[in-house]
């Protein structure tokens, strides 16, 4: 079976910076004592950075639990003003209920001609 060829050298000048890097890693890590040159450190390090990563990610997990149970303690209180707007007995006390949960839900307010207008039907 023939594969097609992929050509994975590196450019003119690139391959001569990546051996001398290769080159300068491996005298620094052969100055190293042999203590610390043993697979146990490496091991060590290796957990330590998984160990790390695992934490990071429990934070980043608990964090959105958080934010959920905000978003949905938010939509309940919505939902129950909503309700509470909607059963008012006088239409127009309703709708202006339901205009002034839905200006603050925006955020806007009640303070453009339009939305005190209507207000006032």
């Amino acid at each position: 079976m023939n594969l097609p060829r992929t050509n994975s050298a590196l450019p003119h000048g690139w391959a001569d910076d990546f051996a001398a890097r290769q080159r300068t890693l491996q005298q620094w890590w052969y100055r190293l004592p042999a203590g610390l040159r043993s697979p146990v450190w490496s091991t060590i390090l290796g957990g330590l950075v998984i160990l790390g990563l695992l934490l990071v990610f429990q934070q980043v997990v608990h964090e959105a639990v958080q934010q959920g149970e905000l978003r949905h303690k938010a939509d309940a209180l919505h939902a129950e003003a909503t309700w509470r707007c909607k059963i008012l007995p006088a239409r127009g006390a309703s709708d202006s209920c339901l205009l002034q949960l839905s200006a603050s839900a925006n955020g806007s307010g009640l303070s453009s001609p339009e939305n005190t207008q209507l207000a006032s039907q």
